[in-house]
């Protein structure tokens, strides 16, 4: 059986200054941004240096290789062992290269624009996935010899795949329905019930929350709060709103009112005290799954693998999920697409379609990462969405998930300056954080200022 090998590669890499200024100048059209962020992205390999690893050919006398550039190591692990196990005459093993997920984007644009390595599976992950899907690099799956048929998955997910030019480039991995997972002894103490049910009755609006978390604070004496930060509301908010395109017809940045409402929103709920000052994804706020010092956390259908399982594994049945405010919503997703240059094409496919596309690969994806691919075929058996997981109790979280949430998810919709809206927006809120007296309008300043130093060539409205 072939197992992986994991190289870890020492990514030193500086963010392109400027790569998408002038790309979606007005009257360009989305065929102007994609050959405006090849020709920065070129400009900028010019000044780097080749890199020295060379993942994607084979030593002589080595197995060939299918590489894949990933931050998330292991994902594969179970699978690709049964994918080795029924194809027993590949003639190939499977190489992970660990790549932050800062620096995948910077990696992908410098290695291409250089003539540099490459990988055989490129990833993009939901947040810069514009940017990505913007760089000529993919192969179209739709075309010979993938001959890929889109209509076997589920419609939901075709948007986030597709190019400019409406050619399916990348398979998903998975629908990532998201939604407000709790815990179960503080609501209980704080909120009189631990009920999903009672708790969606309770809280139907935002201010509903602000209401709830400043009765919280007081009553607990500073030491709970609703939520860890405020980056769980501004995260959410964001994308609840991602079927709200960050560019409109002509090439402008038009957010405003969408991120208006998120600054808006923060400042009310951290005056009302319902959110700590954890910034998310940081060790403190990790142990804020453990430590009682929160009850509401949002969270994805990944959040139980990665989150919640391992940093509160003494949390048995004290954790459940309702659908918040304003309602679910879509959070992350990584698709995986071939590199359009590989010499291992024709391997690469045969492995990510059988993961991806497959009832055996399903079986381990679920099993393994809690993911539930976007094929509409594995819904006709009902036992396809149950499960439950011991941090949950008897709850059918999988149900929950796939039925209640995943068919209301709004549709991404991608632009090449999706990346960067977030990240101002995240140094906003946490701007907010550190200062009480900021208020939305200075953050809407703020944030203004910000994402116009990055594409300067483009009108924010």
């Amino acid at each position: 059986m072939k197992k992986r090998k994991i190289l870890s590669v020492l990514l030193t890499v500086s963010m392109i200054a400027g790569l998408f200024s002038g790309c979606a100048s007005s009257g360009n059209g989305t065929g102007g941004q994609e050959q405006a962020v090849d020709e920065a992205v070129q400009a900028e390999a010019d000044q780097t240096e080749e890199l020295s690893e060379k993942t994607q050919s084979s030593n002589d006398g080595e197995k060939k290789k299918v590489v894949l550039w990933t931050w998330a190591t292991g994902q594969f692990d179970a699978v690709q062992d049964a994918y080795f196990e029924s194809h027993p005459d590949a003639d190939w093993e499977f190489e992970e290269v660990v790549v932050a997920a800062e620096d995948y984007l910077t990696k992908l644009q410098q290695g291409y624009a250089s003539g540099g390595d490459m990988p055989d599976l490129l990833m993009a992950e939901m947040g810069w996935r514009g940017s990505a899907f913007a760089l000529d690099i993919w192969e179209n799956l739709e075309e010979a010899p993938y001959n890929f048929d889109r209509s076997i998955l589920l419609e939901s997910t075709i948007t986030s795949i597709v190019n400019a030019n409406d050619q399916v480039i990348g398979v998903e991995n998975g629908l990532n329905p998201a939604f407000m997972m709790y815990k179960k002894d503080l609501a209980r103490k704080y909120l009189g019930t631990d009920d999903r049910e009672e708790l969606e009755k309770m809280f139907r609006t935002y201010e509903d929350y602000a209401q709830a978390g400043a009765r919280i604070y007081e009553e607990s004496g500073g030491s709970v709060t609703l939520f860890p930060g405020l980056q769980d509301i501004s995260n959410m908010m964001m994308q609840q709103q991602r079927n709200i395109n960050n560019v409109d017809e002509n090439g402008d940045v038009n957010i405003t009112g969408k991120v208006e409402k998120v600054f808006e929103t923060v400042e009310n709920l951290r005056e009302s005290k319902a959110c700590g000052n954890l910034s998310q994804y940081s060790t403190e706020w990790s142990n804020a799954f453990a430590d009682g010092t929160s009850i509401f956390f949002p969270g994805a259908s990944w959040s139980v693998t990665f989150w919640v399982e391992p940093y509160d594994p003494e949390g048995i049945d004290n954790w459940g999920m309702f659908t918040p405010a304003e309602g679910g919503f879509g959070w992350g997703g990584t698709c995986y697409g071939i590199y359009k240059n590989s010499d291992m094409k024709e391997e690469a496919w045969d492995f990510i379609s059988w993961v991806l596309l497959t009832s055996e690969g399903a079986k381990y994806m679920k099993e393994g990462s809690g993911f539930f691919l976007p094929v509409k075929s594995l819904y006709e058996d009902p036992d396809y969405t149950k499960g439950t997981r011991p941090n949950f109790g008897d709850q059918e979280i999988n149900t929950f998930m796939m039925e209640e949430i995943a068919p209301n998810i709004p549709e991404a919709s991608l632009s090449i300056y999706d990346n960067l809206v977030s990240d101002s927006v995240n140094m906003v809120v946490q701007m907010m954080a550190a200062d009480p007296g900021m208020s939305a309008a200075d953050a809407m300043e703020e944030f203004k200022v910000d994402l116009q130093a990055k594409i300067p060539d483009v009108t924010i409205k």
